[in-house]
């Protein structure tokens, strides 16, 4: 999850720049709605548009969606356990124990705000398995006019979490042929922890330097511009795609409003 998945798709041949913009565009809309209705809605839209048009591959799409679902919960419960209930006229208390109380209103406002953080995560996981890090990094330069010590520094820190992802697994399984395998219990995981913690920071810092003696070998911000292999382009297409996520996101609000859930502000009952 979270990893970029190479592929021919429209997605994947669209300008990163534009894809950017375009997934910011949806998450504002996701940002002004408080009702369930938008950010579940642009979440369904952002789950098709990665499996058809990105062309995700369904057995991923689907194991993807539980953690994208699961992990706003606690936020919700929270949400829905503390929502001020004075705001409301009458409001439908469903269970109750000392201090705490769980009505119907703050469990609908929850819901919102765990979709909210879930479409979130749909807008980062369309983002980043359909775009290439060098690509990205590349149109940042070029096509937003970022310093190219940023966009490169982007490329690093985007390309570096694979690199320890991989890393971790190498050093697990080299412990695992030692005979230190893994330990059942809290106190097992916590010495596991300790004992991949040491030895993946030394590779990190390793890894850190090796990438400080390249770009010094290179001559890295040692002048104001650099020459590109890579000549990232704005085509039709990608302003196709900023009018579509933006058309799409007025057009769940249009139904929003058609169907009495968008308003900004909406409190169910108050």
């Amino acid at each position: 999850m979270f990893t970029y998945l190479a592929s021919a798709s429209p997605l994947h041949r669209l300008n990163p720049s534009t894809k950017l913009l375009g997934m910011s565009v949806v998450a504002a809309g996701a940002t002004l709605a408080f009702d369930p209705f938008v950010p579940a809605s642009l979440l369904l839209g952002l789950w098709l548009t990665t499996w058809i048009l990105g062309r995700a591959p369904l057995s991923n799409m689907i194991r993807w969606s539980l953690p994208i679902l699961i992990l706003p919960l606690p936020l919700a419960f929270f949400t829905a356990l503390y929502t001020d209930l004075t705001r409301f006229n009458s409001p439908t208390i469903l269970w109750q124990w000392g201090p705490w109380s769980l009505a119907a209103e703050g469990i609908v406002i929850g819901i919102g705000l765990g979709l909210r953080v879930s479409c979130f995560m749909g807008t980062s996981l369309l983002f980043i398995t359909t775009t290439d890090p060098t690509d990205f990094a590349v149109s940042l330069i070029q096509n937003l006019k970022v310093p190219y010590r940023f966009g490169y520094g982007v490329l690093i820190s985007y390309r570096f979490l694979p690199l320890l992802r991989a890393e971790l697994e190498t050093i697990r399984l080299a412990q695992k042929v030692r005979g230190v395998g893994e330990r059942a219990g809290f106190i097992g995981r916590l010495r596991q922890l300790r004992r991949l913690a040491v030895p993946l920071l030394a590779s990190a810092i390793r890894q850190s330097e090796r990438a400080a003696l390249a770009m010094d070998a290179k001559a890295f911000g040692a002048g104001p511009q650099r020459t590109y292999f890579r000549q990232m382009r704005l085509r039709p297409r990608d302003g196709m795609f900023l009018i579509s996520a933006l058309v799409f996101v007025l057009g769940v609000y249009a139904v929003a409003i058609r169907l009495g859930l968008a308003n900004l502000q909406w409190i169910p009952g108050a």
